[in-house]
């Protein structure tokens, strides 16, 4: 719904390979669009790279500054994002060949070159350069190297070990990166980074006295990279910090562990040492601030006891702790006891004093040792802004009037905890105004895009978050009522709930309570969802004032950075006469101008939007748990952008696709079908006034549907409306084919019939026609058999005659011949004795014959 916004989700490993594969990949094309995948042409994969090189190229093209807002909750990575958009933006070399600046080339890809993040540009100089113009990059070699290792000491000072994230930022800071625009408008316009302005807030100064080590927590990683310094080095700065580690200090205590990210404290120490120097913080000046630090160490090991001579009142018992904080402090013992443990009370008459039991004298030495620590911080980022800003040390041939800006916000994300106290209702303040900036967005994106289809959106109203802001900053709304109770002598945090609860009994606000509230407790609807707060102590941490004895001591000290804060703290509470003025020095106060500031930098430049989220609260890589991610985009505020951005016209589809999808219906509806080919916004009107008629009658909205130059937009439950007539229509179409289909069919089946019978009646011709010819051949052959058969009986009739005269002709010649033997055996027995005759068998004269 909106190409200026980006959803990061949190690989949870280290991916610095895939950040300088992408960079590599953007030099070879020459252009922050190219896509990763095999197609040249297709969208490149959501990168945070984009967003950097986008308003890169708003800036140099359009003379605009720009905004790039990241936000998320802890663990989510938002510290690590806006680093690598830093190290993008202040790493674009201005030396490489850019591409001209035709309407094509901008429309469809960026002409930006970045080199690897990891080394400091620019490349070294080409001939073809002019020789001022190189000196000049050169000169700012130094402030790039600044603005980048400039992290490196925010971090240190504002990050801390936490159960769900090991470098975890407890402060959100607005950085602008300053670029030189001399050369817009050239035939090859570009910017250089000339130096970078970071802002902070909303610090969390609590960390500083409490934290929960059995749980992991640490508190800032400065105390413990300071403990691991070289005892040399330590010995140097405070005779009292040689040969003690973090065990020595209460503040501090035993660690869960050393080592941060794979860096131990020593080696992180080494690191912040060298950056010091790089931002000119070095002799005098670093030695104050560790002393600072130290002081803030020391503290926290003052021992209070209650006074044996008074209950009512409390001692220092640690008295070589005391005299400790005394050396590095350069105060009095004397002084500093009498800060901690008494109070002046002043009426119109008269002053007085009155002694601090136990629990107050602690809570004022933890009260000192934050707002310590906070002036230092505000002094490490004051000097840091010194050593970068480009009005100070950009060495180009000309300084511009203006720099160009592109703003980087890393700010806290919409928090719901199980048990929530004033500082995650600043945070949501702060979230709730982000918000209502994201929404105003994402509907001037909306806007631009019906003008740009010449549709009127005058009369469509979106739901935002008003009514919250309305609540928080309002009059009578909860600043107000909390400054109230701040400035009564008997202000309470009961009273300030019940108050917020009688000043807002109208139904439907987005204060809310449930049984079971305990009198402290009280509940905001708040965009993201419904939140419960414990105001314990919120009147304390609102009114964040230090007693006018501890004010006046500290002032005392020798360290510069601790007095020029506190007598600054004391000049203001000197001109705060009126009740008024002393509203201005509540901590949500300050903060809500702050936000106020904030939100009137950022609505002076082109906003984009980086959302993190962590895909589950293992920190597991490729591991993704949706019902934890849902609720992120939910607390992100994307589910709220999305509805507004659907508030009047919910769907949209191009002309191409609506004459493609629902053309055939009109058929089906019994209505001439629409041409294809025609895709004109009038044939669209009317194709879809002739499917929504029967809509309209029932709804009784007489547009449902607006057709603009190139898309159509329809209103809630009209595209529903049409799919599921399409349905019918598929219905309809479908019965018409099927007759179409039956009919044929038919047509089909007689034809075939009639088909079917000439091919038998033909086939029944030739059968016949074969069998008449085979009947024939078979009485020719029949006829040839029967003479064969007769000529051959025939022949063996004459054979067998020829045989039987033969037989004959033999048995006769046999017979003559057997008379004639007996003849002559008739003559010789006539001369002879005639012998017996024998009697034959039957068979020997068979033989015989």
């Amino acid at each position: 719904f909106s190409s200026s916004f980006r959803p990061h989700l949190n690989p949870c490993s280290c991916s610095h390979s895939l950040h300088l594969a992408f960079c590599a990949v953007s030099k070879k094309k020459s252009g922050v669009r190219c896509s990763t995948s095999s197609s040249s042409l297709g969208d490149p994969e959501p990168h945070v790279y984009e967003a950097s090189s986008m308003a890169y190229r708003g800036l140099i093209i359009e003379g605009k500054d720009q905004s790039i807002l990241v936000s998320g909750e802890t663990g989510a990575g938002k510290t690590e994002t806006v680093k690598i958009l830093m190290s993008h933006l202040a790493t674009f070399d201005p030396t490489k060949k850019q591409r001209s600046l035709s309407s094509s080339s901008l429309s469809s890809e960026s002409f930006v070159e970045n080199c690897d993040p990891s080394q400091t540009p620019p490349s070294p100089p080409r001939k073809s350069m002019n020789n001022k113009y190189l000196e000049n990059i050169n000169k700012s070699n130094q402030v790039v190297q600044r603005v980048i290792d400039a992290n490196v000491l925010l971090e240190a000072f504002g990050n801390a070990k936490t159960p769900r994230n090991d470098n975890s930022s407890r402060f959100s800071k607005y950085t602008k990166l300053q670029f030189n625009l001399q050369y817009f408008g050239g035939a090859t316009p570009a910017c250089e980074l000339a130096g970078s302005i970071c802002e902070t807030f909303l610090l969390e100064k609590s960390r500083v006295v409490t934290h929960m080590p059995s749980i992991g927590e640490r508190t800032f990683h400065i105390f413990y990279q300071l403990l691991a310094a070289p005892d040399e080095y330590k010995a140097s700065v405070w005779s009292g910090l040689s040969g003690r580690d973090a065990s020595s200090f209460q503040y501090v205590g035993t660690p869960s562990t050393n080592v941060i990210e794979n860096m131990t404290d020593a080696s992180r120490w080494e690191n912040v040492y060298n950056e010091l120097k790089v931002v000119g913080i070095t002799g005098d000046k670093l030695s104050t601030l560790m002393r600072a630090l130290c002081v803030v160490l020391q503290l926290g090991n003052l021992v209070f006891e209650a006074n044996p001579d008074n209950e009512d009142g409390s001692v220092i018992t640690s008295a070589e702790e005391l005299e400790l904080l005394s050396d590095i402090l350069g105060v009095s013992s004397d002084e500093i006891l009498q800060s901690l443990t008494v109070r002046t009370v002043a009426t119109s008459r008269e002053t007085m004093q009155a002694l601090r039991n136990t629990s107050n004298a602690k809570e004022t030495r933890d009260a000192l040792a934050k707002e310590i620590y906070a002036a230092t911080f505000d002094w490490l980022v004051v000097a840091i802004n010194d050593a970068t800003c480009a009005e100070k040390n950009y060495k180009g041939e000309e300084k511009p009037e203006k720099f160009g800006v592109i703003a980087l916000l890393d700010l806290f994300g919409f928090e719901s905890f199980e048990n929530n106290y004033f500082e995650q209702l600043c945070i949501n303040h702060a979230n709730e105004r982000l918000q209502k900036k994201f929404t105003e967005d994402i509907f001037r994106s909306v806007n631009k895009e019906y003008e740009f289809e010449g549709i009127d959106l005058s009369d469509v109203v979106f739901n935002d978050n008003g009514d919250i802001l309305k609540l928080i900053e309002g009059r009578l709304g909860l600043i107000d009522i909390l400054n109230e109770e701040c400035l009564r002598p008997m202000g309470s945090d009961s009273a300030f709930v019940n108050k917020i609860y009688a000043n807002n009994k109208k139904v439907g606000s987005p204060l809310f309570s449930k049984r079971g509230f305990q009198s402290k407790e009280f509940g905001i609807h708040h965009y993201a969802g419904k939140v419960k707060y414990d105001a314990s102590d919120i009147v304390m941490k609102n009114t964040d004032a230090l007693p006018p004895d501890v004010i006046n001591c500290v002032v005392k000290c020798n360290n510069s950075i601790i007095a020029t804060k506190f007598q600054q703290r004391q000049n203001q509470i000197d001109k705060a006469t009126t009740a008024s003025t002393l509203k201005h020095l509540t901590v949500w106060t300050k903060f809500s101008n702050q936000l106020s500031k904030l939100m009137d930098s950022i609505a002076k430049t082109n906003t984009r939007y980086v959302r993190c989220m962590v895909p589950n609260k293992e920190k597991k890589p490729l591991v993704t748990d949706l019902r934890f991610t849902a609720t992120q985009l939910h607390y992100a505020g994307i589910v709220s952008a999305v509805t507004i951005s659907r508030e009047a016209f919910p769907e949209k589809m191009d002309m191409d696709t609506v004459v493609e999808r629902f053309s055939f219906m009109q058929s089906a509806y019994g209505k001439a079908r629409h041409c294809k080919d025609d895709k004109s916004r009038e044939k669209v009107t009317e194709l879809l006034a002739f499917l929504l008629e029967d809509f309209a009658e029932s709804t009784g909205d007489k547009s449902p549907f607006l057709c603009g130059k190139t898309r159509t937009y329809f209103k809630d439950g009209v595209l529903e409306y049409l799919e599921a007539k399409r349905i019918l229509a598929f219905g309809l179409v479908a019965m018409k084919i099927q007759h179409a289909f039956r009919r044929r069919q038919l047509k089909l089946h007689s034809s075939a019939t009639i088909i079917q019978c000439m091919v038998r009646q033909r086939n029944a011709d030739r059968a016949l026609l074969t069998a008449r010819v085979l009947h024939e051949k078979d009485l020719k052959e029949e006829s040839l058999r029967a003479l064969r058969q007769q000529s051959s009986v025939t022949t063996l009739a004459k054979i067998s005659r020829f045989r039987s005269f033969s037989f004959r002709s033999k048995e006769k010649n046999k017979e003559g011949m057997m008379r004639r033997i007996k003849q002559k055996i008739t003559v010789i027995g006539m001369f002879s004795k005639k012998p017996k005759k024998k009697k034959r068998n039957i068979n020997e004269q068979k033989n015989v014959d």
